[in-house]
């Protein structure tokens, strides 16, 4: 397992636009590091209108967009994680790193701060 992985949890209306997988590609690969996407999607259809309960569900569950970095190298994963940040901003709640690495964690949290992330 990397040393540095972080899981930004992106749920719906919170990405400046819409993630692409030719985005991630392009950020994975200029910054030599690991980067994939999961999509969950739970809300159904009712009454005209998109809903979801979320009461007794796990974060995991709930519809979002996951984008998993992963690296070795702190530099190079700095610079991926501040690249997405760019793209489409840091995730906004307090869950949006749920599931990362205490190091990637903390150095993603960080550029957030620095930064503004985006928001």
């Amino acid at each position: 397992m990397e040393k540095y992985t972080v899981h930004l949890r992106y749920y719906p209306g919170d990405p400046l636009r819409e993630i692409k997988q030719e985005d991630l590609d392009r950020i994975a690969k200029a910054h030599g590091v690991a980067v994939v996407s999961q999509k969950i999607e739970n809300r159904n259809m009712s009454d005209g209108m998109l809903r979801e309960e979320t009461l007794d569900k796990t974060i995991e569950e709930i519809t979002q967009e996951v984008i998993t970095v992963r690296s070795d190298d702190a530099k190079r994963f700095q610079g991926a994680v501040a690249a997405l940040y760019e793209t489409y901003r840091a995730p906004r709640t307090p869950y949006g790193f749920w599931g990362s690495s205490p190091d990637g964690g903390r150095i993603a949290k960080k550029i957030a701060d620095e930064t503004g992330g985006g928001w």
